[in-house]
């Protein structure tokens, strides 16, 4: 009888009993790590599409506060707070993306102070099942022309 040496006894294949016996072993650690792997995936979607809606929320004010500012001759107050709000509203509804019904553009009557005019807006977000209820807002100031 030879003895065997360990060096080589390592670099050998595994034998086929050994190999059978670890076949279920992948399902299981695939099994473990699906969940968090998806709670990952949804986490990042979600996140992803709240930031964008921060993004058009901040742009829809901007329009918004431009459509306002611009110069008309005969324009009051009035006038140019509902022009704001309108062109905010429209550009909100235009661009923002949802998970679900429920998520609508809320634009408060924009203000003017002295030749400040100030737009703003929010939406409360629906994310998938991570981020539900969300307040986003947005807001922005212009000088009237």
């Amino acid at each position: 009888m030879t003895p065997m040496r360990t060096d080589v006894a390592l670099l050998q294949a595994p034998t086929k009993g050994h190999v059978q016996s670890q076949k279920g072993s992948v399902l299981v650690e695939f099994a473990l790590i699906l969940p968090m792997f998806l709670l990952l995936l949804f986490g990042v979607i979600s996140f992803s599409v709240a930031l964008y809606d921060k993004t058009v929320l901040t742009i829809a004010t901007r329009e918004g506060a431009r459509a306002g500012v611009k110069y008309v001759a005969g324009r009051t107050n009035a006038t140019i707070a509902s022009s704001a709000a309108a062109a905010t509203l429209q550009v909100c509804q235009n661009n923002m993306i949802s998970f679900g019904s429920g998520m609508s553009c809320n634009v408060p009557t924009p203000t003017i102070q002295g030749n400040i005019l100030t737009v703003t807006a929010n939406v409360n977000y629906t994310g998938l099942f991570i981020f539900t209820d969300l307040l986003i807002s947005a807001q922005t100031s212009m000088k009237l022309e």
